[in-house]
């Protein structure tokens, strides 16, 4: 029975660090093009609205809205699934 229950964790666990892996190369692969994404918006935005903006302010802008970017969230909800199997 023992034997069983270790299998079965060690099968879950080795399918969390695949999902890790993906989910790190999904980000790694997707986050510059994501990162472009917000800045583009940020600019459109800013000249909606008409405020002038130069480029650190948006860079600025950028790096506070890529810190909850889809990707960084995945690689977190990954690992935390992962150390919780641990």
């Amino acid at each position: 029975m023992l034997f069983i229950f270790m299998q079965m964790y060690m099968k879950e666990l080795s399918n969390s660090f695949k999902n890790i892996a993906r989910s790190t190369e999904a980000a790694i692969k997707g986050e510059p093009k994501y990162r472009e994404q917000v800045k583009d918006r940020e600019v459109k935005m800013a000249e909606a609205d008409g405020i002038e903006m130069d480029d650190e302010d948006i860079d600025q802008n950028v790096d506070i809205l890529s810190k909850s970017s889809p990707y960084k969230r995945k690689v977190d909800e990954d690992l935390k699934r992962t150390l919780g199997l641990m």
